[in-house]
């Protein structure tokens, strides 16, 4: 596995080597390891504990409504000329949300309609909206490969995702009170030069 940073870290030396290999494996099996940047996992057996600090790599774009439909406003009604099928279910979830399902219809495959009402006038950038953001499914992911890696029995957990950079710490036991400082100090081995 190649990352521009992959580290484990225990004062045992078969945890080292044995956790190396689990984690090669587990991110391979689950199509992570091109998804991430890089990778410190950090086990501690006397409390016990397994932290794993990361940075994921370049992620895929947002889909946005105007990748995938045009839009167009007449009186009355929002019109979606969809191009693609491949994000429609996606949408028309959104759409039901924001707008309720008795206002967007459906009269084929290729085409939705939302009423636009005065007192409830459709976004007039709706061609900006987010209709699916790939992270969340990666993050979702990667939450579950790294929980795989993790030692068995360790079912205190929490975990963290945010602007690309996630975390993971399990226990047999509650969480340290000093928990931010340790991701914190990953984080910052992480950004040492190599």
């Amino acid at each position: 596995m190649v990352l521009d940073h992959f580290v484990v870290e225990s004062p045992e030396a078969g945890a080292v080597s044995a956790y190396t290999d689990i984690a090669n494996d587990v991110l391979l099996d689950h199509n992570l390891a091109r998804a991430i940047q890089k990778l410190h996992i950090w086990i501690d057996p006397e409390y016990p504990l397994f932290l794993v600090a990361g940075t994921l790599g370049r992620l895929p774009p947002l889909v946005r409504l105007r990748d995938f439909a045009e839009v167009t406003y007449a009186p009355g009604k929002v019109t979606l000329g969809i191009n693609e099928e491949t994000h429609l279910a996606t949408l028309l979830d959104r759409l039901w949300s924001r707008y309720g399902k008795n206002r967007v219809e459906q009269p084929d495959r290729w085409t939705v309609e939302i009423a636009d009402e005065p007192d409830l006038p459709v976004d007039r950038d709706l061609a900006a909206m987010v209709v699916s953001d790939p992270a969340e499914g990666l993050v979702r992911d990667l939450i579950y490969a790294l929980l795989s890696i993790a030692p068995e029995g360790f079912r205190v957990r929490e975990h963290s995702y945010e602007n690309g950079r996630f975390w993971l710490a399990s226990s047999e036991n509650t969480l340290p009170e000093d928990l931010p400082e340790r991701i914190r100090a990953l984080f910052a081995k992480m950004e040492e030069p190599s």
